[in-house]
């Protein structure tokens, strides 16, 4: 009975425009995903994610107002219901479960990619989506990153090979990822950090119907806020929901060492803060001059007042030093 039950849900799903989250690796959109992802929306994956086989590399750069056929036709797929291989949804882990052999109709598609989200402006120029971004503090990336042993200086390689990605952003800091290239510590994870914000926050001011969010507020009032998310994607919200959300972020592991890497039931106060334990002093402040020498506002700056999601466009990137009691661990 599993399966046509799946089925009901991913065919009478409330139709609505087709959801795109998008922020770095590491910042929080996995968790986001699963917050959003109510039984029936059918959840695309990581489609971007060369690991999947589908898409040849991480981290593709297509500037709004240009042309990507191949893109297009990608994502078009993607939206049909199509490569079932990236469904997130429950019973498609295989090619022969039902829900992949046997093809319900969607409702409503939402599409999860950090390995994509260079792409965020383009996708949002090219179809009608509602665009949701998340930006996580770098010391919070750089924490988790590190702790992983993933890979950092090949990806700022592979980036100043990009004459388009250089010049349309990340020419000002040429030499500084250039000594961060054979490098995969602390210090290289916060250039990368910085350069892929870069490029995501100049693509979040040049369209005004991309909304972000900070990762550390959704984590301090994650059950109110998720409502009123829901309620501005016109996704339907009942108790049923409020009970996952709570299993989702309070109901999880409150310590680094309980994570796995793609797990999303964790304490969500936690998730925010866990890098404060992690890093050193010296560390963190060196990932904060990083962080200052991009021409992004701080995680404080960027959020003006707890209604507001959208920094104008006149804000000033000169304010964007943040304070160092707000950095260093033994003051928090």
């Amino acid at each position: 009975m599993e399966y046509p039950h799946a089925r009901r849900e991913i065919r009478d799903f409330p139709p609505g425009p087709p959801i795109l989250i998008a922020g770095t690796h590491r910042s929080g959109t996995t968790w986001f995903a699963s917050m959003l992802a109510e039984p029936g929306l059918w959840y695309v994956h990581e489609p971007f994610n060369p690991n999947k086989h589908l898409w040849p590399e991480s981290f593709t750069y297509a500037a709004p107002g240009s042309l990507r056929p191949d893109v297009d036709r990608y994502f078009e797929a993607l939206l049909r219901g199509e490569y079932r291989s990236t469904s997130n949804n429950s019973n498609t882990d295989h090619w022969l479960m039902p829900l992949r052999l046997a093809r319900p109709p969607i409702g409503r598609v939402m599409v999860k990619d950090p390995l994509g989200c260079l792409l965020t402006g383009y996708l949002a120029a090219r179809f009608d989506l509602q665009v949701r971004v998340l930006f996580r503090h770098p010391a919070g990336f750089v924490s988790s990153v590190t702790r992983l042993g993933w890979p950092v200086g090949g990806f700022l390689k592979d980036f100043l090979g990009r004459s388009d990605l250089m010049s349309d952003h990340l020419e000002p800091w040429r030499d500084l990822m250039a000594a961060h290239v054979d490098r995969n510590d602390a210090k290289a994870a916060a250039v990368l950090h910085g350069a892929l914000n870069v490029v995501l926050w100049n693509q979040v001011q040049e369209n005004p119907s991309i909304v972000y969010y900070l990762f550390e507020d959704l984590c301090a009032e994650p059950l109110e806020r998720f409502e009123t998310i829901f309620r501005e994607l016109a996704l339907p919200y009942n108790h049923q929901t409020r009970q996952r959300h709570v299993s989702l972020c309070l109901e999880g592991a409150d310590s680094p060492a309980g994570y796995r890497p793609h797990a999303v039931a964790r304490r969500s106060g936690a998730m925010a803060t866990s890098w404060k334990s992690q890093l050193s002093e010296p560390e963190v402040l060196e990932i904060r001059d990083i962080w200052n020498s991009f021409s992004i506002p701080s995680t404080e700056k960027m959020n003006i007042g707890r209604s507001v999601r959208r920094l104008p466009k006149s804000h000033p990137f000169s304010e964007r030093v943040i304070d160092n009691a707000l950095w260093v661990p033994h003051l928090y």
